[in-house]
């Protein structure tokens, strides 16, 4: 009884004030994030916000150095509704130019600083950017693509100088004076802030709105689920040009007037010694993170730290109980969640395993569905009078939110720039004629208590054997044998066969031995889910996002004239992972060898 009364107390101070906050920016419409960062630059002026390797700025530093930004570009001519693209690393110029911009209303399309060329183009172009400032470390990455892009941008360098173009920084005024909230007084919180991009692990990135309403919302998952203060210094090494990293973990901290510790890029050298160094209290997260940590070697700062809690998500069942017991954190809150989207889960009392939780008292104000999907025809299923049917307790289906008819931001849907992407999102007469629903893209399944997990993407989770094969399932199980450093898990087509066989590529450590492997998976598998291929690879091609991309290797299949990483087929007569050659490939195509 008190644990279930100590639960329901943590939700229901998190779901109070995250509601609060939703409501208040739906009645003050006039209220931006600008607005929001200002009240705590004058409520903390002194305290620490951005330590950046061997510097540090207050928050009144902060206000200077983003003014500057902001003067500079009412000079130039810039005004609300403008929209201006932003291509640079983790530091705090990016900051500081995201933040001026907005005090004027200016919305920024935050660039992935890995991409390159068409992709680089691409997002530019699709922003309708009137300008790029781009870090002079990313000058070869702008140059790659210059040739694709529109003449009339213009292009700023910040940084080192760089022959050709105007810096930033040159402003010999450099006016730091903050200017009149008055400037975008035409601008409101349902507008975009930022346009975030998608991974474009399957085609070219998508640019997601993301307005005001949702930064300050966003921000309010993690800083209301760990009860953030001023004294908390959050860990950040995601990428700012992301909604995890640039949202969750920056709006919350600056929000409550705390210290982002910023990193250019994840180092596993060096996390756990930062930590302890900087005296980090918080961490967001994404699970790829910690499945590099439990790789790595025992790290002698690892226990010696003062983190109280973590934020994020993508941890999987079998890296979360490593992390409680190696790293002795037990705070961990997991929360799901689209750029683009309006489903939003958190696991505020930290159930092992789970992405969040919508008790019945909150059901009517987060208007969630899990419902019947198919997952070989890859979509939704329909009764005989064309709606959707709920899944029961535990069973696996596409999670879906319901978007209101009225204007207010609980389950708005903001979608993408591009009007036809967003419409192929929209699910329509789901549950009546008329009605909308967001489509996620995901597999979740709920338990009776209301717990939600999630299952798979859509497109990851293929058919074989008749049944559904979830890759996160399958990913998890290889993960925990000896000697596997990373898996990636997909579906191939084999000739003649209905569906798709099992297909896993590993990055093997020095203990990895493909012997005993079947056996492992056997253990913990249904038979359905055992790979029906295993591909021995050198490393796996992710995203900034340290997401898997499978495009590539599903094409490639499992022909050895095609891949040249040696491979191995399950041979259900010798329950064990044979060679795959040239003449298993060809008796396998012909329907010799049974898989």
């Amino acid at each position: 009884m008190f644990s279930t009364i100590a639960r329901e107390y943590k939700y229901i101070r998190f779901f109070v004030k995250l509601l609060g906050r939703s409501k208040k920016l739906d009645k003050n419409k006039s209220l931006t994030v600008p607005d929001m960062i200002e009240e705590s630059i004058d409520k903390f002026p002194n305290n620490i916000a951005i330590e950046f390797e061997d510097k540090s700025y207050t928050y009144l530093d902060l206000d200077k150095e983003s003014n500057q930004v902001a003067n500079w570009a009412i000079k130039k001519g810039y005004k609300t509704g403008d929209v201006v693209a932003l291509l640079m690393e983790n530091k705090p110029e990016f900051i500081f130019i995201w933040l001026g911009l907005s005090k004027l209303g200016i919305t920024i399309a935050c660039l992935n600083n890995n991409i390159k060329s068409k992709s680089l183009a691409h997002c530019i172009q699709t922003s309708k950017s009137k300008s790029l400032i781009l870090s002079s470390d990313l000058i070869d990455n702008y140059s790659s693509a210059e040739d694709l892009i529109d003449d009339q941008l213009s292009v700023y360098v910040s940084g080192d100088k760089v022959q050709g173009f105007e810096n930033i920084d040159d402003d010999n005024e450099k006016n730091t004076n903050r200017p009149n909230s008055s400037i975008r007084k035409t601008l409101t919180n349902s507008e975009s802030l930022f346009y975030i991009y998608t991974s474009g692990t399957t085609g070219l990135p998508k640019a997601s709105n993301f307005s005001h309403q949702k930064f300050a919302v966003g921000s309010g998952l993690q800083m209301f689920s760990l009860n953030m203060k001023s004294t908390d210094k959050t860990y950040l090494v995601l990428p700012l040009y992301h909604a995890t990293g640039g949202v969750v973990g920056l709006g919350s901290t600056l929000f409550t007037g705390g210290t982002v510790v910023l990193r250019k890029k994840f180092s596993v050298e060096k996390f756990w010694e930062d930590c302890a160094k900087y005296k980090v209290t918080v961490i967001t997260y994404i699970g790829e993170l910690f499945r590099y940590l439990i790789s790595a070697p025992k790290n002698e700062f690892e226990k010696q730290h003062n983190i109280r809690g973590m934020y994020g998500n993508g941890l999987r069942p079998d890296v979360w109980k490593v992390v409680q017991d190696r790293f002795g954190i037990n705070n961990i809150i997991e929360f799901y969640g689209a750029s683009e989207g309006n489903v939003s889960l958190t696991n505020v009392d930290s159930r092992f395993g789970s992405i969040g939780r919508i008790p019945p008292y909150a059901k009517n104000a987060l208007p969630t569905k899990i419902v019947k999907f198919d997952v070989v025809n890859e979509k939704v299923v329909r009764n005989e009078d064309g709606f959707c049917i709920e899944c029961e307790n535990d069973e696996a289906g596409e999670v879906i939110g319901l978007i209101p008819n009225e204007d207010k931001f609980s389950g708005k849907f903001e979608g993408y720039t591009d009007k036809e992407a967003t419409e192929k999102k929209i699910l329509k007469d789901v549950f009546e004629k008329g009605d909308q629903w967001f489509s996620s893209g995901d597999l979740l399944k709920r338990d009776k208590d209301g717990y939600y997990y999630f299952v798979d993407r859509i497109g990851d989770t293929f058919r074989w054997k008749s049944e559904n094969v979830a890759t996160s399932e399958v990913s998890e199980a290889i993960s925990t044998f000896a000697g596997v450093k990373e898996a990636n898990v997909y579906g191939v087509l084999v000739p003649g066969e209905d569906g798709r066989a099992g297909m896993a590529s590993i990055v093997p450590g020095d203990e990895f031995s493909i012997n005993g492997l079947y056996e492992h998976l056997s253990q913990h598998l249904p038979k359905y889910s055992i790979p029906v291929f295993i591909r021995i690879s050198k490393e796996i091609e992710v995203t900034g996002t340290f997401k898997y991309k499978k495009t590539d290797l599903v094409k490639d299949g499992f022909d050895p004239s095609v891949v040249k990483d040696q491979m191995y087929y399950a041979s259900t007569s010798e329950n064990d992972y044979i060679d795959l050659d040239a003449n298993a490939f060809k008796k396998i195509s012909d329907h010799e060898l049974k898989l």
